[in-house]
């Protein structure tokens, strides 16, 4: 439960209820740099249900600290592995920021001539 309201915290517009708000909020709109944390941290996050719940089984007893740290160090290093890039949006420089992922802009793109010509007397 903790490790959910954790995701929701670092995603406060998104809102999932089953799997297939799931796989629309990794589809929707951002940069590809965002779009990849989020279906990092989702990926990420099913894994460790899964395996908190095998721990709990066989260990009786559950780590959540730990689940959430594997899931921000993995995140991180995916996305510092990664190519990708932002878009100049606050929801995606604060999400990446979050993870400690160093910012990488797309190029804008500069006017390499421009031509111009006097209007016309009259």
């Amino acid at each position: 439960m903790y490790i959910w309201i954790w995701v929701r915290h670092i995603f406060p517009s998104s809102h999932f209820s089953n799997k297939n708000d799931l796989l629309s909020f990794i589809k929707s709109d951002g940069s590809p740099l965002f779009k990849l944390i989020k279906l990092v941290v989702i990926t990420f996050f099913i894994w460790m249900l899964w395996h908190m719940r095998n721990y709990a089984r066989f260990q009786d007893k559950i780590e959540v600290s730990m689940a959430i740290s594997v899931i921000k160090d993995l995140t991180c290093l995916v996305g510092k592995s990664s190519k990708a890039s932002m878009k100049s949006d606050m929801m995606n420089f604060s999400v990446i920021k979050f993870f400690g992922i160093n910012t990488r802009t797309s190029k804008v793109l500069c006017p390499l001539s421009v031509r111009w010509e006097f209007p016309s007397p009259g």
